[in-house]
C-alpha cells in the first residue's frame, strides 16, 4: 500500500533493526477497508472495527511485550531521554524554561506521527518464551506485570472523507475510552507503556503497535543528522552501487548519503565535498564513529567547480539543497544547469547519477532541460501542464536557459520516484551517462 509494506517475518529483533528503508515497525493488530465503507454510523463502525475481538487485543499484546528490551525505561524514547539529560544540565531558570519548551516539542513530534516516508507492518507469530528463556538471560521477561493496568496512549493518523465527521483527535478520545472501559487500561499520554497507532484514510484503516520505541532511522553511528537515514539509504539503493568502485557526493553536507552508503557497499570508495567547512566537521565526526574512515574521503570545494578529474566518478548522488533551512544568494533554478554539468562531467561512461530534488526543482528540470530517454528520443516537457501556471520569474529563467543551449543527451533518463519528506514533497530523479 502507498507508505506501508505488510510482510510477515520470524521472531528475531535484531534482524527488523536492520531494515534500512523502513522508518517505524509495528505488530499488526487489524487492517481493512476504509471506514466510508461500513454502513451505519461512523462513531458504531468505529469502535467495532478498533476494537473487535477482544482476544485478539490480549493475544497481540502477549507478542509485542516479547519484543521489548527488558532494560528499556518505560515509556522514555531516545529523544525525550536527550531532553531530561538537558534539563537536568541547566541550573538558571531561563535555561530551564527553554528546556521544558524543547520536551513539550518533542512530545508533540512523537505524538503526531507526521514524518513516515515509509511505514512497515509486520504481522509476527512467534512462540511463546519459556520460563527457562527468561531466567537464562537474568532478567524478567516482561517490565511491566500483565496483572497491571496498562499504561496507553494513541497516536492516530486520519485523512480523506471521514476527516469531515471526526478528527484525529476526536477519534483518538474515543479508541481510548473504549479501550478503558473494554479492559481497564489506564490513559497515560506523557509516559506510556504501550502506544496504539490507527491510521484511517480513504484507501485503508489499519492499527498496530510499534515495536520499537524510537523510529529506525535514528542510527547510532550518526551523531550529527543532516538528511533523514531513511531518504539516504533509499537514494543509495537506486544508484547501483553494488557494482561501483568510485561514489561521489558533491554536496555532501554531514555525509549522511555516504554513510548509508558506506556501511551498506564495503568494497567501494566514497568522496564527499562540500564548500561548508562547519558541515564537512560535522561529516567527519560522523565518518569515525560510524567507523569507516579507510572507505570515505572527504573534500572542501565547491559543486560549481568540483577538484575532480573527468570521467573519474562511478556513481554521482546528491541532495540538491532546498527548503526553508537552505539559503543561497543565487536562485538554485539557475545554478541547476551548472550543477549537472560539473557531475555530468567526472561522471564516466555508464555511471549512474541520482539526485534528490524538491517538486518544483524536478518540474523545472523536466520542462526546460533536454535528456536522452531509454528509447534514444530528447526527453522535454515542452510547455507547462493545464494545471500549472507558469510566474514571470519561472518564464524568464526558462529563456535565460534557453539562450544557453543547454542540453543533456548524454545523460539517460532512467526512471523518478515520488517520496514524502514529512510535510514536504521530494522526487528521486535517476539518469545514466551514455555517451
Amino acid at each position: 500500500m502507498p507508505g506501508k509494506v505488510f510482510f510477515q517475518g520470524n521472531y528475531d529483533l535484531c534482524s527488523l533493526r536492520k531494515m534500512k528503508s523502513a522508518e517505524r515497525i509495528f505488530l499488526l493488530l487489524r487492517k481493512g477497508p476504509p471506514l466510508t465503507e461500513y454502513k451505519g454510523n461512523a462513531l458504531f463502525s468505529l469502535r467495532k472495527f478498533v476494537i473487535g475481538d477482544s482476544h485478539l487485543w490480549l493475544d497481540t499484546l502477549q507478542i509485542w511485550k516479547q519484543f521489548q528490551e527488558p532494560s528499556a525505561q518505560r515509556g522514555i524514547s531516545h529523544t525525550q531521554e536527550k531532553s531530561l539529560k538537558r534539563k537536568l544540565d541547566d541550573n538558571s531558570s531561563t535555561e530551564s524554561k527553554t528546556c521544558k519548551k524543547e520536551t513539550i516539542v518533542n512530545e508533540a513530534h512523537l505524538y503526531s506521527e507526521e514524518q513516515a516516508p515509509m511505514e512497515a507492518n509486520t504481522q509476527l507469530l512467534p512462540p511463546k518464551p519459556s520460563v527457562r528463556d527468561a531466567e537464562d538471560t537474568g532478567h524478567p521477561l516482561f517490565e511491566h506485570d500483565i496483572s497491571e493496568p496498562v499504561a496507553f496512549r494513541v497516536s492516530c493518523r486520519c485523512s480523506g472523507v471521514l476527516t469531515k465527521k471526526m478528527t484525529a483527535q476526536d477519534i483518538g478520545r474515543i479508541i481510548g475510552v473504549a479501550l478503558s472501559q473494554q479492559f481497564g487500561w489506564k490513559p497515560d499520554l506523557r509516559r506510556p507503556m504501550l502506544e496504539v497507532f490507527v491510521h484511517l484514510n480513504d484507501m485503508y484503516s489499519v492499527v498496530g503497535f510499534p515495536i520499537l520505541r524510537q523510529p529506525l532511522a535514528s542510527r547510532d553511528y550518526i551523531q550529527s543528522t543532516g538528511l533523514r537515514a531513511t531518504t539516504a539509504w533509499a537514494m543509495a539503493s537506486l544508484a547501483e552501487i553494488s557494482t561501483a568502485q568510485y561514489v561521489l557526493d558533491p554536496m555532501c553536507g554531514v555525509g549522511t548519503i555516504l554513510l548509508e552508503a558506506a556501511m551498506e557497499w564495503p568494497h567501494a570508495t566514497f568522496l564527499g565535498i562540500d564548500k561548508s567547512e562547519s558541515q564537512l566537521k560535522h561529516a567527519l565526526n560522523n565518518v569515525k564513529k560510524a567507523g569507516v574512515m579507510n572507505r570515505v574521503a572527504l573534500l572542501q570545494g565547491s559543486v560549481l567547480g568540483l577538484p575532480v578529474l573527468s570521467e573519474s566518478m562511478d556513481v554521482v548522488i546528491s541532495d540538491i539543497p532546498f527548503g526553508k533551512k537552505f539559503t543561497c544568494s543565487k536562485d538554485m533554478k539557475e545554478l541547476l544547469p551548472d550543477i549537472i554539468q560539473q557531475m555530468e562531467r567526472v561522471l564516466r561512461i555508464g555511471g549512474v547519477l541520482v539526485l534528490l530534488l524538491s517538486q518544483k526543482l524536478h518540474y523545472h528540470l523536466k520542462t526546460n532541460f533536454n535528456f536522452k530517454s531509454n528509447e534514444n528520443k530528447t526527453l522535454q516537457i515542452d510547455g507547462l501542464d493545464s494545471s500549472c501556471q507558469c510566474s514571470s520569474k519561472d518564464s524568464k529563467a526558462k529563456e535565460q536557459i534557453a539562450m544557453k543551449h543547454l542540453d543533456f543527451t548524454s545523460l539517460t533518463y532512467i526512471e523518478s520516484h515520488s517520496i514524502s519528506l514529512g510535510v514536504t514533497e521530494a522526487v528521486f530523479f535517476k539518469c545514466k551517462k551514455t555517451s
